[in-house]
């Protein structure tokens, strides 16, 4: 094998050399393959190896990226895999997607070619299939579906409903409804109104105020966990509960969950500031995108939002009305 066949299979990243030799470059002390994506180092600062011990004992450090030192190692499984990982992270910003993937440093048709043979589908595909699973799981926790189209990505509500009906054959609207109908629910009759609980295999998946509804309260089914949660919620207005155990199944982006895991954590008969809770979860920057989380609360009085006031005590926002929430703490404080 001459210099100049090898220096070829460096400049094309051909993975059909890897093994067959190794190349180091001077000017940093690095060894790579030659299917290796680093920047194209200059011609007269690369030398040339035939084992990856013969580099090591030249003084070359293997190359953290294309992985030398790995014999079963798979560069572009890696690069597949990254961009995976990307995807998950910022399937929903499409600028920063786009950003993030064009900074692996290979071409969209190389990127194309390794993820569909890692994962038998294109990225394309699998932005639509995460897309498409989170926007149920939105639906299925009651968000909007001009929230929903919003929160996976989407440029508008009629781009979302041709999206998700070319996906599930059926509408959102359609989608929801039927979801709902499928759902096992309960009702528990409160001083504040009526108020439907649902639940799926997991647990508890929504509370809400039953306004201007003409349901009757009589439960869809058995289900697992609506007994003892309406139970708990009769015994939270008569305050002889001031805890609830009843699993919880909740559906809401990583930031979501992080701020209802701290609403929950907020003792009975205590309140906390949108300010309070972003700092809490590591974020102080984030008091306004707490509030959007703690609107977005699919359970309420179980994860008490209703805790949650403005900076100076004022009771702002609450799902169920102010009215509500000042009932809701003067139980808790009196």
């Amino acid at each position: 094998m001459t210099d100049s066949e090898r220096w070829n299979a460096v400049i094309t990243n051909d993975r059909s050399y890897d093994g067959k030799f190794f190349y180091g470059v001077k000017s940093t002390g690095i060894f790579c393959r030659p299917s290796c994506v680093s920047k194209l180092p200059k011609p007269e600062n690369v030398v040339f190896f035939n084992s990856r011990e013969e580099a090591e004992s030249a003084g070359f450090r293997p190359c953290k990226r294309c992985r030398p030192d790995l014999i079963a190692y798979d560069p572009g499984a890696r690069l597949a895999e990254e961009a995976k990982a990307i995807i998950d992270c910022n399937f929903t910003e499409r600028q920063e997607l786009v950003k993030k993937l064009n900074a692996l440093g290979i071409t969209r048709r190389h990127l194309t070619e390794l993820f569909e043979k890692r994962f038998d589908l294109s990225p394309e595909q699998y932005i639509a299939q995460i897309r498409f699973q989170c926007a149920k799981e939105l639906l299925d926790a009651g968000c909007r579906s001009t929230d929903a189209a919003f929160a996976v990505g989407m440029e508008s509500s009629a781009s979302f409903a041709a999206f998700f009906k070319k996906q599930a054959g059926i509408s959102p609207t359609e989608y929801v409804f039927q979801r709902i109908s499928e759902r096992p629910y309960c009702f528990c009759e409160t001083p504040l109104g009526l108020i439907r609980i649902e639940e799926n295999h997991y647990g508890i998946t929504s509370l809400r105020f039953a306004d201007g509804k003409t349901e009757t309260a009589l439960p869809s089914g058995n289900g697992i966990y609506l007994a003892d949660a309406r139970l708990q919620i009769s015994e939270y207005f008569a305050k002889n509960r001031k805890v609830f155990d009843v699993p919880l199944s909740i559906t809401g982006s990583q930031f979501q969950k992080s701020v209802w895991s701290v609403l929950r954590n907020i003792p009975y008969g205590e309140t906390r500031s949108y300010q309070q809770v972003a700092e809490a979860i590591g974020n102080r920057d984030a008091a306004r995108a707490v509030g959007m989380a703690n609107n977005r609360n699919p359970i309420l009085i179980i994860i008490p939002c209703h805790r949650i006031v403005g900076k100076d005590g004022k009771l702002v926002g609450y799902a169920g009305g102010i009215d509500r929430k000042r009932y809701l703490l003067e139980i808790e404080t009196t």
